[in-house]
Order: C-alpha cells, then sequence, then structure tokens
C-alpha cells in the first residue's frame, strides 16, 4: 500500500533481531495512523446516510397509504353506483376499519350487501347502524326490507315501525309496512298502511296498486297481483365528522428498505467504537 507524505514509515536502523520487537511496532502505528483514521471517516458517512435513509423511508411511508375513512367510504359510494357491489363492500369496510363507528359506512354496507341478495350480512350491517344511531331511520326501513326478503315479516313490521316513531312522513315506509301486511294476509292493516302512504304521497302508484290488490283479496277476489317490489331509501351521502384520526399502514414493498437503513445505521455505530 502507497503512504501518502504525512503518513510515511520512518525505519530506525537497528541491530538484527534485537530491535526487531520496536520495529514492529513503530510499523504497526504508522499503518493504524494510515489505515483506521481513513476507516473512522468512512463509518461516519455509512451512519450519516443511515440516518437520510431511514427519514427518507418514513417520509414515503407516511404518503404512501393515508386515506382517510371519508375516502373509502366515497370511494364505496362510487362502487355502488356502478353496481360494483362487492367493490363497494370493501371500501365500506375499509372506512369501518378506521372509525369502527362509521354509521353511513355500515349503513351502505348493508344496502350493498341487500343487493347481492346477502340478507343475512345485510341485516347484521343494519343492526349495527341502528345500534349506534338509533333514530337512523333509513336503516330501520332498509332493514325491514331486508327482514321481509327472509320472509320474517312480523320482524320487518316491527323495523317499520322504528322507522315510522322516527319519521312518521316516510311514505316508502309505510308502504313498505302494507306489503309486509299483505304478505301476512292482514288486509285491513295493509289498506290502513297503504292509505297512509298515499296520504303523504298522492302519486304513489304502487301503493295505490296495491291498496287495490289488499281490497281485491280481502273480498275473496285473488286474481289480482300485488306489486313486487319494496321502496328503498336513498344510500346517504353525508358525511359526519371524524374525531379519529386514520392509521398509516407501512407498504410491505418498503420493509427491506427499512431494513437496510438499520443495518447501515448500526455498522456506522459499531466502527465509531
Amino acid at each position: 500500500m502507497r503512504l501518502n507524505a504525512s503518513s510515511r514509515v520512518t525505519i530506525t536502523m537497528l541491530t538484527p533481531f534485537k530491535g526487531r520487537e520496536r520495529y514492529i511496532k513503530i510499523v504497526k502505528m504508522k499503518y493504524s495512523q494510515a489505515i483506521v483514521q481513513p476507516m473512522q471517516v468512512t463509518s461516519k458517512i455509512g451512519l450519516i446516510f443511515g440516518i437520510i435513509l431511514i427519514m427518507v423511508l418514513i417520509l414515503v411511508t407516511a404518503t404512501a397509504d393515508n386515506l382517510t375513512a371519508e375516502d373509502y367510504y366515497n370511494q364505496g359510494i362510487d362502487y355502488a353506483k356502478l353496481q360494483q357491489y362487492t367493490d363497494a363492500v370493501a371500501s365500506y369496510d375499509k372506512a369501518i376499519q378506521i372509525n369502527p363507528d362509521y354509521s353511513n359506512a355500515w349503513y351502505n354496507r348493508g344496502n350493498a350487501l341487500l343487493n347481492l341478495g346477502k340478507y343475512d350480512d345485510a341485516v347484521a350491517s343494519y343492526d349495527k347502524v341502528v345500534k349506534i344511531d338509533p333514530q337512523y331511520s333509513d336503516a330501520w326501513v332498509n332493514r325491514g326490507v331486508t327482514l321481509g326478503k327472509l320472509g320474517r315479516y312480523d320482524d320487518a313490521i316491527a323495523s317499520y315501525d322504528k322507522a315510522i316513531q322516527i319519521n312518521p312522513n316516510d311514505a316508502d315506509a309505510w308502504y313498505n309496512r302494507g306489503n309486509a301486511f299483505l304478505y301476512l294476509d292482514r288486509y285491513d292493516d295493509a289498506v290502513a298502511s297503504y292509505d297512509k302512504a298515499i296520504q303523504i304521497n298522492p302519486q304513489y302508484a304502487d301503493a295505490q296498486q296495491n291498496r287495490e290488490v289488499a281490497l281485491n283479496q280481502k273480498s275473496g277476489n285473488t286474481t289480482a297481483t300485488p306489486v313486487q317490489k319494496s321502496q328503498q331509501p336513498t344510500p346517504t351521502m353525508t358525511l359526519p365528522p371524524l374525531n379519529q384520526q386514520p392509521t398509516i399502514k407501512v407498504p410491505l414493498v418498503y420493509a427491506p428498505f427499512g431494513a437496510i437503513a438499520i443495518m447501515v445505521a448500526l455498522s456506522g455505530l459499531r466502527k465509531r467504537r
């Protein structure tokens, strides 16, 4: 190895063998100055590089997946508009992971599951909504619609009654209540419910038709067919304020870079010691 002028070894001429130990000591000392000092500089550079790499990794990670619950919620709404209900459910699930009490996300999750024909799961979502917010009348209505599809008409009527207690002028709740009574052959109760729906909305053609069906079936005329249609409230688009900050997830692809950065930093620390 070529040494620079400042670290060149000066060798004192000694009697053979007697000065051998001193000679070796001098060589080791001079080579240490020439080699170890640059290594210390290199270790400092490695430490600095490792710290910088870690900082860059943190910055990249922090912006990699910082979608809020509202972002995922709106994704779900967009998927639902495209009738991509499975993707909509997945987006609502992510919103709920961030904010488990996000009633609108639970409600629209139920709507998507209802459209997928997963009625039991839809009922479970609506149950979650009304547990979070007992005054959520649309959730009570759609819960009743879903229970009706499961043939649970008495439970459906109880759900419609909850919605009507909250919003007595909900024509859809009265109409669907009439349908449930019609399926139970309780014609007078069905007609009374249809009358209320028509009173609220005089243009409610389905309620008018099913009212005539109920009257005909009550009189023994079973030729008329009721409208096989349950009215569902429009999916809510309102966004309640969130108090909980979204969690930041570290993408798996950055894990190797994090490991390298930590190793470089630790190596630099060891060398400094």
